[in-house]
């Protein structure tokens, strides 16, 4: 199993994070699906995107950030 941590930005909204326990990005999608009660498709024209999919947990404690956030520098 992998967590796939989902979310929807948008210029009036944010979602998430959302997180989905799956086999496989398919299967998490199909399970937002669900969630959501809206077709896949539908689900990325409005914007949801897999912000992580953290494919092991942590050896130690830690922060997870989304993906997009680790192109941020940190001082």
């Amino acid at each position: 199993m992998r967590l796939y941590f989902f979310e929807r930005i948008t210029a009036s909204d944010f979602v998430g994070p959302v997180i989905i326990a799956a086999r496989d990005e398919a299967e998490a999608w199909a399970t937002l699906a669900r969630r959501e009660r809206c077709p896949e498709p539908a689900l990325r024209e409005a914007d949801w995107m897999i912000a992580q999919e953290l494919s092991s947990m942590p050896a130690t404690a830690a922060v997870v950030y989304p993906s997009h956030y680790r192109a941020v520098a940190v001082p």
